[in-house]
């Protein structure tokens, strides 16, 4: 391994020395790739003023002018990444062309001379191949014929360093997009570039190593799985451009990561929010999956990915029961927990990933999810950003009858250092109308812990008395919504066994940050007042260390004054640690849990028998059982 780390280091070395025996550049490209995605008109008409907005960002981009100083490694790699000449085309004018030639021209006399930037990591080296041939025939085709020269000599220079990259190693998502920069390279300047035998063999490794038996990434994250759909999705076509048969495992892996991605969208045709997705967008989505498959069925066993789907009458849940997954920079450490969406209607989410490395850490953490969360102590511990309990594991069983269906998952993250296995059960029922959950912990109870629920900003909150059976009056909540294709909806959330309350919270779905609120579960047997106390902040207390200012002040450095924050308002900042001191305990019992079918019951026997011995292994038979209950409903 170290030898060839070695040998790759002298051939990036080489690169930078001029080229020898690659024969006569061609003056245009032999093939012409095209894009097969859709811009944003309305981000282009800024990017011919000189504006690139990203997220809830406006950053200068003009010849000259390529961001400024103090930009997010993120921001870099799209601007150099050329992904925006997608808005531009989608702009279609006179104008956008010009604009778009310039700023590649502009790139192109006065490109970044430090190689080891972001400007050269080789997933943005890769975009921007990619995104300079797709995009050709829009900025360059009526080019003179100094451009063509000048662009096709950094295009030989650009894939240069490309090469010299392969083979590939670490089997990340990013692979992907640089065997896809490889083959576009082989199709259009072939005499240069004769790369196809080798292409076919490291995609046939990579597709082994990265996607599981059931479509899903290694990486577990839906965007991510977008991201690879998309990029062997153009893998397929450029074979197909050239009259070749791409390997075969290409086209079951196809037709696996469609289906798998397929299953981990919510009704409104956007993604769910697990370990660091965003929803991105639903025409998006659909352009790829119509793009990349003919199959239109979503992948329904994805145990070896670590998903539950369960759908019933346009009601989607949608349950991370997997590990988290190694080779990815942020774990996110949310095993057990779900979203529930209404039609095209979210009500409860994860927060989703993004902002500031801050908010990035926040929301990786385990309060961050709609799940347990025991003694602020995270599900899953970490060391060097590795599990540092290699016994970590998930259990789960999924079952339907009759269209309701019945899960019951548990998890040991807290067995070495509590003693004790968190439990969890939903049941869903046929209509999709009634969610109901069940929450044990088998321990020794002397620890507190809370259960979140995180609404979507769209869904409003609030606490309600209400006399549920004659002569006794029981506190829920409320949630309401009104969306455009469901009409208005009122669901009522009860509880059982716990004290309640509407706390803030935040949201970062599309990738910008949105005040909402979260429904918060308190045990009610503590032993220590300072605890509960303690454990009744919002998902904030991942910076538990640091007071607001310094939080505050950590994010206006990170975001600098090289770019305007268009929808950033600082007063949502304060709002966030606001605490809400009114006490909201319900004693009632929501209805009994469904009775079990009988293979759950089989299992969960098994699995209890198993969990209890070891437990009380550890606390000398102290063993107590602390459960919860709580019923979502919508109400008619």
């Amino acid at each position: 391994m170290a030898f060839q780390e070695m040998v790759k280091k002298i051939r990036l070395s080489l690169v930078r020395l001029p080229a020898i025996g690659y024969g006569q550049i061609p003056e245009v490209p032999v093939y012409i790739l095209r894009d097969l995605w859709t811009g944003n008109s309305v981000y282009g008409m800024h990017l011919v003023k000189g504006e690139f907005i990203y997220q809830d960002y406006v950053i200068s981009l003009y010849p000259g002018q390529w961001g400024g100083k103090n930009l997010s490694c993120e921001i870099i790699g799209k601007l150099h990444g050329f992904s925006w000449l997608r808005d531009m085309r989608e702009l279609g004018t006179e104008n956008a062309r010009l604009a778009a030639r310039n700023l590649v021209t502009d790139w192109i006399g006065n490109s970044p001379s430090s190689y080891d930037s972001v400007v050269y990591r080789p997933i943005t080296l890769a975009d921007r191949i990619v995104n300079w041939l797709g995009f050709y025939d829009f900025f360059a085709a009526s080019a003179e014929k100094y451009f063509h020269q000048q662009f096709m000599r950094r295009i030989m220079k650009e894939g240069r360093y490309v090469v010299a990259m392969l083979p590939l190693d670490n089997h990340t998502h990013e692979n992907f997009t640089l065997l896809k920069a490889a083959l576009a390279l082989a199709l259009c300047m072939p005499e240069q570039f004769d790369l196809i035998p080798k292409i076919s063999k490291f995609l046939q490794s990579e597709l082994a190593e990265q996607i599981l038996e059931d479509g899903i990434h290694i990486e577990r994250n839906p965007e991510i799985q977008l991201y690879v759909l998309r990029d062997l999705t153009e893998i397929r076509l450029m074979y197909q451009l050239i009259n070749m048969r791409p390997p075969s495992e290409l086209i079951l892996v196809l037709d696996n990561v469609s289906r798998a991605l397929r299953a981990l969208r919510h009704g409104d045709g956007r993604l769910a929010l697990f370990n660091g997705s965003s929803e991105n967008e639903a025409h998006f989505i659909d352009r790829v999956l119509s793009n990349s498959t003919q199959k239109r069925v979503a992948m329904t066993d994805m145990k070896a990915g670590g998903y539950i789907r369960c759908f019933a009458n346009r009601s989607t849940l949608l349950i991370d029961s997997g590990v988290p997954p190694k080779k990815v920079d942020i774990k996110y450490l949310g095993a057990l927990s779900f979203e529930f969406s209404a039609g095209k209607q979210r009500l409860i989410v994860n927060c989703g990933a993004g902002g500031s490395s801050a908010w990035r850490s926040a929301l990786a953490g385990t309060a961050a999810h709609s799940v347990l969360k025991l003694s602020n102590t995270e599900s899953v511990l970490l060391e060097d950003n590795q599990l540092k309990d290699l016994n970590f594991k998930v259990e789960s069983i999924h079952e339907m009858t009759e269209g309701a269906h019945w899960v019951e998952l548990s998890h040991n993250g807290w067995q070495k250092a509590y003693g004790a296995i968190y439990h969890r059960k939903f049941y869903l029922s046929a209509d999709g109308q009634d969610l109901r959950g069940e929450e044990t912990l088998d321990f020794d109870q002397s620890y507190p812990f809370t259960i979140r629920f995180h609404l979507h900003p769209s869904v409003k909150v609030e606490e309600k008395l209400v006399e549920i059976r004659k002569n006794e009056k029981e506190k829920i909540f409320v949630l309401s919504f009104q969306h455009p294709q469901e009409g208005k909806q009122i669901w009522w959330f009860r509880f059982s066994d716990a004290e309640g309350k509407v706390e803030n919270s935040v949201y970062f779905g599309e990738k910008v940050r949105l005040a909402t609120k979260q429904i918060v579960l308190y045990n009610l047997h503590q032993s220590k007042k300072n605890d509960v106390e303690e454990n009744k902040a919002s998902i904030t207390t991942k910076f538990e260390k640091q007071d607001k200012q310094s939080v505050l002040n950590e994010e206006q450095k990170e975001e600098g004054s090289d770019y305007v924050a268009i929808f950033h308002n600082q007063n949502d900042d304060a709002k966030i640690w606001q605490r809400n001191t009114a006490d909201h305990v319900s004693v009632g019992m929501p209805e009994d849990f469904p009775e079990k079918t009988s293979e759950i019951q089989r299992q969960s026997e098994i699995n209890s028998s198993l969990n209890h011995s070891n437990i009380k292994n550890i606390q000398n038979d102290k063993e107590k059982i602390t459960k919860i209950r709580w019923a979502l409903r919508r109400k008619v």
